[in-house]
């Protein structure tokens, strides 16, 4: 999009402009010598000197401009650098115009190629800004502060000249030059009468010269007396009208034996009347052109030395003739002799790739069309034997005056070995993007063989084993011999056919020699696992007769290396997504065990009010009531409640457990002709227990839960009726057992088994057994687990299953410790309690029991409330009855807070979950106590007791 630019509304200024005159006016000698010279000073290809008018740019001067501007000789000003100059009042410096500020949207930038730009301001002696001095480069630079004043210095020459044709041709002397332009610039000028005398110079001019006053004298005199011919058949040149301007080098006198070299540049101003005219005469020291010749010729022996110990080639083409010169190095290039190379650019196009051939000149007609000054490029070269080698072509580009390219001046490098380290480093950063993004493994294999393929003429194989024992070639070449093939084969099933063969199963890498009639030599690597083990084998050979290199060896172990990431990837990627479903499985049980626990929690509660009551009204009660035996079954039927919700609590792993020292046996024995009768006459039932078996530390009452469900689990499989066997036994797994394989932990187990002839399982089935689908399973599981035991399965379909569950051996020996139940009567008390319970009828009746056996309770509905009524005036309690879990506070916070203040006080918790709830690091704080729910009147009152007599 072409940027729109507001016009610039200065009325003094845009007068000033017009009264130069120069407007529209014919090119001048004077100001081309002048952009020519601003040009070559400071190395760019456009130098402009422009004056700027409201809506364009008009070029005084221009050198370097490309058509049609060079003929137009006018830019609009939208396409202008040079009017933030005059705006500004200030040089305008832009190292890459693509990213500076104010010039990145300038049309000049992309459609004349601007990059680089200096300019400085042309300001008359009224101050107004004319236009500008400016140079321009079509490639990014750094401007020197030498480079500015240099501009800052020809701009007021520019100024001088302007203002001397803004004069009235008859009045055009040299007094009229403003002083504030002429003197104070840094390029010594002189203005010369046209008999030769100086009449007027400025300091520069006098310090050139040596400090002495050149006023009056003549020019010629100041010139060095071999230089004088040449001086004055210039000056009688201007004088004829044959020329204008000139340039040319002499010696010019700062002493009567010193001399400068400088670089003169005479100008004729010509002018009507008695004054017929001066010259403008400016000068440039050039003493350095000796020093620099010296130079040229140390960088021509350098140059000389360096192409007869380089690899490359170096040439020069002459574009008009087509002749090329080569040089390069004693040992040749690319395997040619010096004398080989073609003096023509024939010889060189008939070696180019046929692939890229069309490309690469192509490119080199596209460069030379858009006057660009460089070419460079990349492409295959044929050596003396066939083979190709990969090359860069640099070159600079030589134009004329005219713009047109007559030379082309560069070097050829071979870059073979860098491109083959540029292929294995991409190919080695592509697979491994492969690798971590999850690309198939077949896929990745194929990969590493075309990579080898495209590494010098090479064909290759990947051979892993499959599951079966036989080998699976997952990639080969498209080229490979079925004698390779089979070779590579052999070694990778591990046949021992030669001695590169053993090597290989020993897991080294090796060069097969003889390995089949047309093949030469291969090499052969395994594919090694993490723990080492052959998986397959990647093979590498040459299609030429020449044996594989070292180069070869290097992309082997890469391409192993990459193919043993691959297999890693797949196999850890197997392994992640097992126990990711694991995990899942994991949640799921979670989830289901937070809802089974919070049920029974909330379940607990309504127990603990029902048994509670229940126990009021048994109290009542005497012995012969007729009502006494319903209360009894009420009780009965919340008791079994209680067992249903143990089972839930079991399977949230979050159960209270009333653990005994039982024999698993005596569980069994006490269940069978139950279990007779649950299995029906269809089913058979057998019995075999260990009459050594250890003794175990389990819940009774769970104990039976989980034999009655695997039966009930047994008779399901078997709808046409078989065979069920449950078993006893000692068992001691060690690091090695084989129960380890179903996680089965080392240590001393007692097993109990059940066994059924039914449908049985397969894997699948397996693995979902104890999720919580299966809530009977999963119940089974939990409480077993949380017994510190184990619970294995072991079935197929069509031959039933066993069931097994590992129980730990109790370290005592001596068995159960029974002992008659204790009728005493119950505690009572006249201790302050404070009872906090969020559920009112649990809050209800725990009140009651405890009023009724002497003591005083007040009550809270939950933390922030007890807080409320300990801080009461007078308050006092000997022991605080709370619920662990419950709105605005919980039981084991608020414990905290109260103890903050008192840190003697007592207090008994009661909860449906464990009491890890409430203990520190497995411990029970000092003065701690806790009930499970529901609870009867005997465990709570003898609890209270305990926790309050210490």
């Amino acid at each position: 999009m072409t940027q729109v630019t507001e016009a610039l509304p200065d009325p003094l200024r845009l007068e000033a402009v017009r009264r130069t005159t120069l407007l529209d006016t014919a090119p001048d000698e004077a100001f081309d010598r002048l952009t020519r010279l601003a040009a070559r000073l400071l190395g760019t290809s456009v130098a402009l000197i422009s004056l700027v008018e409201k809506d364009r740019q008009f070029f005084v001067s221009a050198t370097g401009l490309s058509e049609p501007l060079a003929t137009s000789r006018a830019t609009p000003i939208s396409y202008s650098f040079c009017r933030h100059v005059v705006e500004s009042k200030a040089r305008l410096v832009v190292e890459d115009a693509r990213h500076h500020q104010l010039v990145r949207t300038n049309p000049a930038v992309r459609e004349l190629g601007w990059v680089a730009y200096a300019g400085v301001p042309l300001i008359d002696r009224e101050g107004q800004v004319l236009g500008a001095l400016s140079v321009i480069d079509g490639m990014p630079r750094l401007w020197s502060e030498r480079d500015l004043d240099l501009l800052e210095d020809l701009a007021a020459w520019a100024v001088t000249e302007i203002e001397l044709r803004a004069s009235t041709p008859r009045r055009a002397a040299p007094a009229t030059i403003p002083a504030s332009v002429f003197d104070e610039s840094g390029v010594p000028m002189a203005i010369v009468s046209l008999d030769g005398r100086c009449t007027r110079a400025n300091k520069a001019f006098t310090d050139l010269l040596g400090g002495g006053d050149p006023i009056g004298r003549q020019i010629d005199d100041l010139t060095h007396p071999d230089d004088r011919p040449a001086h004055r058949e210039a000056m009688r040149l201007l004088l004829a009208g044959e020329c204008r301007s000139y340039t040319a080098e002499r010696r010019m006198l700062c002493g009567e034996d010193e001399a400068v070299w400088v670089l003169a540049t005479v100008t004729h101003v010509a002018a009507a009347g008695p004054e017929a005219g001066y010259f403008i005469l400016a000068l440039q020291e050039v003493t350095g052109r000796a020093r620099l010749e010296a130079d040229v010729r140390d960088s021509e022996e350098r140059y000389r030395l360096l192409t007869d110990n380089t690899h490359d080639a170096i040439w020069d083409w002459d574009l008009l003739t087509d002749r090329i010169v080569w040089e390069g190095g004693r040992r040749g290039f690319l395997g040619y002799g010096l004398q080989e190379f073609g003096s023509t650019a024939a010889w060189w196009y008939e070696r180019l790739h046929p692939d890229e051939r069309e490309r690469v000149v192509g490119a080199l007609h596209e460069v030379v069309a858009r006057q660009e000054s460089v070419w460079a490029d990349e492409h295959r070269f044929r050596r003396p034997d066939g083979s190709w080698a990969h090359v860069e072509d640099r070159a600079s580009i030589v134009r004329d005056e005219a713009g047109d390219a007559v030379r082309m001046v560069g070097a050829t490098l071979d870059v073979t070995a860098r491109k083959r380290a540029e292929l294995v480093l991409r190919c080695q950063s592509e697979l491994l993007r492969d690798i971590a993004g999850g690309t198939h493994l077949q896929e990745i294999l194929r990969k590493i063989v075309g990579f080898a393929e495209a590494y010098g003429g090479r064909v290759a194989a990947v051979h892993l084993l499959a599951e079966d024992g036989s080998t699976l070639r997952l990639a080969a070449g498209p080229n490979l011999p079925a004698e390779f093939a089979a070779a590579v084969e052999s070694v990778t099933l591990g046949d021992q056919g030669g001695p590169w063969a053993s090597s290989v199963q020993r897991r080294e890498a090796v060069l097969a020699t003889d390995l089949a009639p047309r093949l030469p030599a291969a090499w052969i690597a395994p594919l090694l696992a993490a723990d080492d083990t052959v998986l397959g084998t990647f093979a590498l050979f040459n299609s030429e007769p020449d044996a594989p290199d070292a180069d070869d060896a290097r992309v082997v172990r890469m391409a192993t290396d990459l193919a043993r990431l691959a297999i890693e990837r797949d196999r850890s990627r197997a392994a992640l997504r097992r126990n990711e479903d694991e995990l899942r499985q994991a949640r799921k049980m979670e989830a289901v065990g937070q809802l089974a626990g919070g049920v029974a929690h909330d379940f607990n509660n309504l127990l603990t009010g029902i048994l509670s009551y229940t126990d009021l009204i048994l109290q009542e009660l005497h012995q012969g009531d007729p009502v006494r035996s319903d209360v009894e079954q009420i009780r009965h039927a919340g008791h079994r409640a209680a067992a249903l919700t143990r089972q839930l609590l079991a399977f949230s792993r979050r159960q209270v457990l009333q653990p005994k020292v039982l024999s698993p046996n005596t569980v069994v024995s006490d269940l069978e002709s139950m279990l007779r009768r649950l299995l029906g006459a269809g089913i058979a039932l057998d019995v075999s227990l260990d009459p050594g078996l250890w003794y175990v530390l389990a819940d009774p009452a769970q104990l039976e839960q989980i034999i009655v469900q695997l039966i009930v689990n047994a008779r399901d499989a078997m709808p046409d009726g078989g065979r069920v066997t449950i078993a006893t036994s000692n068992c001691g797994v060690g690091p090695e057992s084989p129960e380890r394989a179903g996680g089965v932990r080392p240590g001393a187990y007692v097993t109990l088994s059940v066994t059924d002839t039914g449908v049985g399982m397969d894997l699948a089935a397996q693995a979902r057994i104890f999720e919580p689908a299966s809530l009977g399973l999963s119940t089974i599981n939990g409480t077993v687990e949380q017994t510190g035991g184990h619970i294995t399965v072991q079935s197929a379909p069509g031959r039933g299953a066993t069931f097994t569950i590992y129980l730990p051996r109790h370290a005592d020996s001596a068995g159960p410790v029974t002992g008659a139940l204790d009728r005493r009567s119950l505690p009572n008390g006249s201790e302050t309690l404070l009872l906090v319970e969020d559920e009112s009828t649990v809050r209800s009746s725990a009140r009651r029991l405890l009023e009724s056996h002497g003591y005083r309770v007040v009550e809270a509905r939950h933390g922030v409330e007890a807080l409320r009524v300990a801080e009461e005036p007078g308050r006092r309690f000997d022991l605080v009855l709370t619920d662990v879990v419950m709105p605005e506070m919980g039981g084991k916070e608020l414990v905290e807070r109260l103890r903050a203040q008192h840190p003697e006080l007592k207090v008994l918790f009661m909860s449906g979950y464990t009491e890890r709830a409430v203990a520190v690091d497995g411990v029970m704080p000092s003065g701690t106590g806790f009930v499970e729910k529901p609870f009867t009147v005997e465990q709570l009152l003898r609890r209270l007791r305990k926790i309050l007599d210490g």
